[in-house]
């Protein structure tokens, strides 16, 4: 943008403060006199309302006895008196103030010397020069917060609670309608025929704390961790059991589909387990897949985690075999091999 004007640039007016809807030029007025060549000088390029501009000064600008000061756009531009320009005195406040004209491409503001030498604004010749924007271009609307995180920020305190939730000792404040209504097992706990309505106290155990935490914050937000991804497999294993022992079928099946993606040899026999348990057929296909991979299966059969998962899922192991197309011969040697290495 500068390029188009006729002038030079100057350190004697710099950029003290710059926000989104102003900005402060500190002008060494004293400097910029003895230089002067009756030629313009520039500050460098600022942005304010995403619009580019510079201040300028010129003595010669409108008359020799005043001090000419403007925002220099650099091109024609109807802003609508979206810009003011004001000397400030010591304590900050306006003394004359320049609006922008429709249609023009600059703010005059023009200082007689007598009340620059006369004040003395600032010690030593500085002085500051205020440059506003009004707005006049659409602010970016504020986005109300979306409901996950209106009910996410309820769940962040204990603001209009009505039960208590102590899990494994420790108390959790939570809201009786949004577990009731989100999950099948607390509103059987907290709205069946059997209970008494003031039931405000419930005891949970038999989910580590953590994970149970993770399991409200789903309840709330739908999120874990404010993130729709589960983080890691070995959360998502954890949290596929709780999500099914509390009837959050949202969860479960994000933990399905995570763990799904990431079958490994490490994770297989754990994932193949958790799909047959809680009839998780997404997963169970998966870990087939994977599986019956010959070099994956053949990592498998020399562990002693496979050896203790042939005893407890034959029927899996079966139909693993039939798939691999591994004969039950093979699966015997691999077996007796297994055996001789783990005494």
């Amino acid at each position: 943008m500068m390029g188009e004007f006729y002038g030079y640039y100057t350190d004697e007016i710099s950029i003290t403060e710059h926000e989104t809807g102003y900005c402060r030029f500190k002008i060494n007025y004293r400097n910029l006199e003895k230089i002067m060549d009756y030629s313009p000088f520039y500050s460098t390029e600022v942005v304010v309302g995403g619009i580019d501009f510079s201040l300028r000064y010129s003595k010669a600008f409108y008359s020799l006895t005043d001090a000419s000061f403007d925002l220099a756009f650099g091109s024609l531009w109807d802003f609508k008196k979206t810009f003011e320009l004001s000397l400030l005195d010591k304590q900050g406040n306006p003394i004359i103030t320049a609006s922008q004209r429709a249609y023009h491409y600059s703010i005059p503001l023009i200082v007689p010397n007598l009340i620059l030498d006369s004040l003395a604004l600032v010690n030593d010749g500085y002085f500051f020069l205020l440059c506003k924007y009004s707005g006049a271009v659409p602010e970016k609307p504020r986005q109300e917060m979306s409901l996950p995180v209106q009910l996410g920020k309820l769940l962040e305190g204990d603001e209009m609670t009505d039960l208590t939730l102590e899990v494994n000792g420790e108390a959790i404040y939570a809201h009786k309608a949004i577990l009731g209504a989100r999950s099948p097992y607390f509103k059987a706990l907290l709205f069946g025929s059997m209970v008494e309505s003031k039931l405000g106290y419930l005891r949970i155990e038999d989910t580590e704390t953590e994970v149970f935490k993770y399991v409200l914050q789903y309840i709330y937000t739908d999120t874990i961790d404010k993130s729709p991804e589960i983080p890691s497999t070995n959360l998502a294993q954890k949290l596929l059991v709780a999500a099914d022992r509390y009837g959050v079928e949202g969860l479960k099946m994000k933990c399905e589909e995570k763990l799904s993606k990431d079958v490994t040899l490490d994770s297989v026999l754990s994932s193949f387990a958790l799909a047959e348990k809680y009839y998780c057929g997404k997963l169970k296909e998966a870990c087939f897949k994977f599986a019956t991979e010959p070099a994956n299966l053949g990592n498998l059969m020399f562990t002693e985690e496979y050896l203790q998962f042939m005893k407890n899922y034959p029927a899996l192991v079966a139909e693993l075999r039939s798939r691999s197309g591994c004969s039950e011969r093979r699966t015997q040697n691999f077996y007796a091999i297994l055996k001789r290495q783990t005494g």
